[in-house]
């Protein structure tokens, strides 16, 4: 008596679950896209000095973080300016243990710091007033204003809201949300989450649904393209319900998970298909078709997801902690992918029956592969030779590779975030803050003119911080204090006592304006610079910028003034992660491949067999990033993860051929008849998995946020090189010298 197979047994039951699982899967998958957020400080983990430093300063003088507010008419005669600072600290709303909170926790306005400064106990001119206003509050042409808002802790938790509530106070001060300009990193990161998310659902159904035309035109069956997009459809939606049930908050980065783990089941359950198609066609519709197309295809599907996983476990290695969460979270999706195309896949096959297909027009196969065949087989050593001489003029082209982690590399140039911040640093200045701190040493009791003598060191620096081209604006505790005297005549000095007194009295409201903050041993004086980072050279200017700050502090010391300084805040951050993110690149790209390659090397049982078996993928990113160093095209935090990404993805179609062609050597067939009969088994299907996932995800291209269109872009022209690279490449390697002594040593 038969037996029958698990699935013919159980199938049902196993689709019926999966159909009352997936509500509760896409609820999950919907909880963790509404989740998404991006913060700079969320980029380097805690253990960076950079980051340590940032933490350090926000702990003294509150999050360098500020929202610029401004619309056109915005002057220092607009009194709306008044009512929008007053509406702006108001309390928004209250925690959850019932203590009122705001959504920011202090504005500045040019209206009102003109009062200030021109007000007792300074008296300074309106002149001179709005100069030391100009490229922070006050424009170039003296009038033009803004807000300058600080966020709160509860605000920097919900930018978002924060944002929304600042449209409603500009409205109800009769301020048309049209007409308003807003900037500064808090906008920009509220620009990014809307971007990054914005269009995702309809982008993944397009991609969903121009996928199963693609398949259906190649496959000819919808009930087969059914099949494989209810299985890519349940591990993409698993995948993401993983995120959810972690607690792990989607950034713009893991927004790309989802569309890998959907391309991968794709890719194994159309190999599933065609092994089924030539099974049915050897033996019949039924249970025995099954089972021999998971005897034939269970060993590739596995090895190319633990490959791809070592691929994707790679990027754990990066120092960036979306980058991480990435490798993390897509490496682990690779059992969801296993268990959908072991599991589902074939329990759907065996409850929706094919109908019986007639026994000539289910051998009849397509021979298009030929021309491949015998261009890869005949000129197998002109092949490779051609991939060496390509190897330096690649290797050339990644030497030049560039990152970049700025706004306009983020979003779309006409995006409104990059049309405010343009109209912003043309009519009030440049809105990105560079912190510089400087600390002095100080004794238990210390009279005023300590104090004096710390303000006149720090309006040197910053004097000197201001000659820099790359800065508009730099502001500090002085900028609120009495023009300090700059000689040593009989009235200067009388006058320094004066100043010293006043500054004394006044160190309470500069202490509440946090540009001053005293602990017992020691103080902190901060300037605040203001920098256009949309054409800010990061690396250059902070290393300028340093250079400065380090030459001013070493003069100060040899002159007997104890002082230390330091650079901090979001722009320091951000270079640190465009040069975090090349290392990464490298590192991640170099650890896929020594994992990878170990595991062909197991798979071959030889060190040969496994490094030939490696050309054809590490072939697409290696021409990919040649290309893009030669064309001084910048890497990103998409376009760099596509690299060990490709990787993986390639191994699935190369562990699949060989799979194949070593079955055709044990088969006693010559080589080159075993690479034909690789050919034969599988090159269909890689064709279609390469063209089905590739026109998938040429759909995220249409995303606002850059990153996402760049890896939509960049992973289908990695999938095109990988599928030359898997038929003609490998096949060539196969048929070579090289091949013929691995096979010989392997008694093939």
């Amino acid at each position: 008596m038969k037996t029958s197979s698990f699935y013919a047994r159980h199938g049902r039951l196993v689709c019926a679950g999966a159909f009352c699982l997936l509500p509760l899967l896409l609820y999950g998958a919907l909880g963790a896209f509404k989740s998404n957020t991006n913060n700079i400080l969320d980029w380097l983990p805690e253990s960076f000095e950079e980051t340590q430093r940032l933490f350090k300063f926000v702990g003294r003088f509150g999050s360098d973080e500020i929202l610029v507010i401004s619309w056109r008419g915005c002057t220092l005669d607009d009194d709306r300016l008044d009512q929008v600072a007053a509406e702006l600290v108001k309390p928004a709303g209250e925690t959850p243990d019932g203590q009122p909170f705001q959504w920011f926790r202090k504005v500045f306005t040019g209206r009102e710091t003109l009062a200030e400064l021109t007000a007792e106990p300074l008296e300074l001119s309106r002149k001179e007033a709005v100069r030391r206003m100009r490229g922070w509050l006050v424009g170039p042409d003296g009038e033009s204003t803004c807000a300058l808002a600080l966020i709160s802790w509860e605000g920097a938790m919900n930018r978002a809201a924060a944002i929304r509530f600042v449209r409603e106070v500009l409205e109800s001060a009769g301020v048309p949300w049209q007409e308003a300009h807003l900037g500064g990193p808090t906008a920009n990161a509220v620009a990014i989450d809307e971007a990054s998310i914005t269009g995702i659902a309809p982008m993944a159904l397009g991609s969903a649904l121009l996928g199963l035309v693609v398949a259906w035109r190649c496959l000819k069956s919808m009930r087969l393209v059914a099949i494989i997009m209810l299985s890519a459809v349940l591990a993409w939606s698993a995948s993401l319900s993983l995120v959810y049930l972690s607690g792990t908050n989607m950034d713009a980065v893991l927004l790309m998970m989802p569309a890998l783990v959907f391309v991968l089941t794709v890719s194994g359950a159309v190999h599933l298909t065609n092994y089924h198609t030539d099974a049915v066609a050897e033996l019949g519709t039924g249970d025995q078709a099954l089972m021999t197309t998971l005897g034939r295809g269970w060993l590739p599907c596995v090895l190319a997801s633990l490959t791809t996983a070592f691929g994707l476990g790679s990027l754990l290695a990066s120092e960036l902690i979306p980058v991480r969460k990435f490798g993390l979270f897509s490496s682990v999706s690779m059992v969801i992918i296993v268990t959908s195309l072991l599991v589902y896949w074939p329990s759907l096959v065996s409850s929706w029956p094919a109908r019986t297909v007639a026994p000539a027009r289910a051998k009849r196969q397509s021979h298009w592969w030929r021309p491949l065949y015998v261009v890869s087989t005949h000129f197998p050593n002109s092949w490779l030779i051609s991939f060496l001489v390509l190897l330096p003029l690649c290797g050339l082209g990644i030497a030049q590779l560039k990152t970049s982690a700025q706004l306009q590399d983020l979003l779309d140039p006409h995006s409104a975030a990059i049309q405010s911040y343009e109209w912003l640093q043309e009519h009030i200045g440049s809105l990105t803050p560079v912190e510089v701190e400087l600390r002095f040493e100080r004794a238990p009791e210390e009279d005023a003119k300590a104090l004096l003598q710390r303000a006149e060191i720090v309006e040197r620096l910053r004097t000197q911080i201001l000659e820099s081209p790359d800065v508009d604006g730099a502001i500090a505790a002085t900028t609120f204090a009495p023009v300090l005297p700059t000689s040593q005549s009989a009235r200067d000095l009388l006058l320094r006592r004066v100043i010293a007194t006043r500054l004394e009295k006044h160190r309470d409201r500069l202490e509440e304006l946090q540009f001053l903050h005293t602990e017992e041993d020691s103080q902190g004086w901060r300037i605040s610079t203001r920098v256009n980072s949309l054409n800010l050279e990061y690396g250059q200017f902070l290393q300028e910028l340093n250079g400065l700050v380090d030459s001013f502090i070493a003069a100060e010391s040899e002159a007997g003034t104890k002082v230390s300084a330091y650079v901090c805040g979001g722009v320091p951050l951000i270079y640190m992660a465009q040069e975090q993110l090349l290392k990464d690149l490298i590192n991640s790209f170099l650890l896929a491949f020594l994992l990878i390659a170990l595991t062909m090397i197991v798979l071959t049982r030889s060190v040969l067999g496994g490094l030939l078996s490696m050309i054809p993928n590490v072939f697409p990113a290696l021409v990919a990033f040649g290309v893009m160093g030669l064309m001084q095209l910048p890497v990103d935090i998409g376009t760099m993860m596509t690299a060990s990404v490709a990787m993986g993805i390639a191994v699935d179609d190369t562990l699949h051929f060989l799979v194949w062609f070593r079955r055709g050597l044990e088969s006693n067939l010559p080589r080159r008849r075993a690479v034909r009969f690789a050919f034969r088994h599988c090159a269909t299907a890689m064709f279609q998995t390469s063209l089905i996932c590739g026109i998938g995800l040429l759909v995220f291209m249409a995303s606002p946020f850059a990153p996402i269109a760049r890896f939509g872009l960049v992973m289908a022209i990695m999938l095109a090189l990988g599928l030359i690279g898997d038929l003609v490449l490998l096949p060539a390697t196969l048929s070579s010298t090289l091949g013929q002594k691995w096979a010989k040593k392997q008694g093939l």
